[in-house]
């Protein structure tokens, strides 16, 4: 199974001022984002989200949120293998994308999104 980063998302109450400072150090733009039921903003730098910013008010700092792989496995395959790791996970999938997401709590709090486009 082959994986590819696809991007890292954090959380923040100030979306414009993370905003901001990825465009003065790094040059990412703002771009499309599904309509997911929470606020936010994904950040692009040539074609490729980089950078998602999911806006939580309550949050006092930025925080890593996950990190996401993805690959051309199925979704099942890729589901059956995090099953067979024993870790916990949540399936979710992205609105009008089809992709399908699959967070894995891993050791020590750190989460990973992996995203595969086939069904389950």
């Amino acid at each position: 199974m082959t994986w590819t980063f696809d991007h890292l998302a954090f959380n923040t109450a100030d979306g414009q001022a993370l905003q901001d400072a990825f465009d003065a150090l790094l040059g990412l733009k703002p771009g499309r984002r599904p309509p997911f039921p929470f606020p936010g903003r994904w950040l692009y730098q040539d074609g490729q989200a980089l950078v998602h910013v999911i806006e939580q008010p309550a949050l006092d700092e930025a925080a890593l949120s996950h990190i996401a792989f993805r690959t051309d496995e199925d979704a099942a395959v890729v589901l059956e293998r995090v099953q067979g790791s024993g870790l916990p996970y949540q399936v979710a999938q992205v609105p009008e994308d089809g992709v399908w997401q699959i967070f894995v709590q891993m050791p020590g709090g750190l989460v990973l999104e992996l995203d595969a486009k086939s069904r389950f």
